[in-house]
């Protein structure tokens, strides 16, 4: 069930599209290396995503390239070491077509909040900066995880373990100052936005799916069902059974107190049993009826 399995995690299987997309991230890694030796900073120039080639010079493609680049080893380990921690259990979950797309409307997304950020730079210092990674799109796998799993504890750093839930509001914090910090010139080499923007691109993507899904939309049902709509569904359900729940101990609270109250007078109650009644009669005839809904 949602949110339940509280074990912890320190990798995912090997799924095939999450297998498919390490080989490709890794064998461009390594044309990138090899040509890079005789023309150096070509292909980040070509495929990276920049300010002036996406925007002035209309090379469009950047928008998805940019995330199949890495910048050296420990750029692309720890990008691949996040897509196997976190990724094949939610192809498995989701079916791969759709886990698929997903991944990529993250990274374009995250595209776009850089290509933002880096418009802004170079309209005030005329800085065009090229970012490549795949770090948007494997920060909207995690934020993916932990909507679906938000209490499975995971290993940070392969030492802390650390609820997932709190893992990502955490990430999400450090890549909102950080790209504050880039944005005032202070910032260093890593894409804060990036990330962030994967992360924002996930949940305007969850959030769209819920629209659809109360609209009429009925397609990719059953394991490609919306992860977050269920959640909020198991919350809402959880709810109104406390509702329920509190309506049932009030009404047992008014009986034996009005019943006190007919034997022996209103003056009869104690100071906790009126702050008693008081709650019941609040929980009882609830002054929200939608509570139930």
């Amino acid at each position: 069930m949602l949110g339940q399995n509280v074990n912890i995690r320190i990798g995912g299987p090997l799924t095939p599209v999450v297998k498919r997309l390490m080989i490709i991230n890794g064998v461009i890694f390594l044309c990138q290396q090899i040509i890079g030796i005789f023309y150096p900073g070509y292909i980040e120039h070509l495929l990276g995503l920049n300010h002036v080639g996406f925007i002035q010079e209309f090379k469009l493609w950047q928008i998805i390239t940019y995330m199949f680049l890495h910048g050296g080893w420990f750029h692309i380990i720890f990008n691949l070491l996040g897509l196997w921690m976190f990724a094949g259990e939610l192809e498995q979950n989701w079916g791969s077509s759709l886990f698929f797309r997903y991944y990529i409307i993250t990274g374009i997304g995250a595209g776009f909040f850089i290509a933002l950020m880096n418009y802004i730079m170079y309209v005030q210092n005329g800085v065009n900066p090229v970012t490549i990674g795949a770090s948007g799109a494997i920060y909207g796998i995690l934020l993916a995880y932990g909507v679906t799993w938000p209490n499975r504890k995971v290993l940070l750093y392969f030492v802390i373990p650390i609820k997932i839930k709190y893992l990502v509001l955490a990430f999400g914090l450090i890549e909102f100052f950080g790209m504050l910090s880039t944005a005032t010139g202070a910032g260093g080499n890593v894409s804060h936005i990036g990330h962030l923007g994967g992360l924002i691109t996930g949940l305007l993507y969850f959030f769209l799916r819920i629209r659809r899904s109360k609209s009429g939309y009925t397609a990719e049902k059953s394991s490609n069902e919306n992860v977050l709509s269920r959640f909020f569904k198991k919350i809402r359900l959880k709810r109104k059974k406390k509702v329920i729940e509190a309506r049932i101990q009030s009404k047992k609270i008014i009986d034996e107190l009005l019943e006190k109250i007919a034997r022996h007078g209103m003056s009869s109650l104690t100071a906790q049993e009126k702050k008693d009644l008081e709650w019941a009669r609040k929980h009882y005839y609830p002054d929200r009826d939608e509570t139930l809904h």
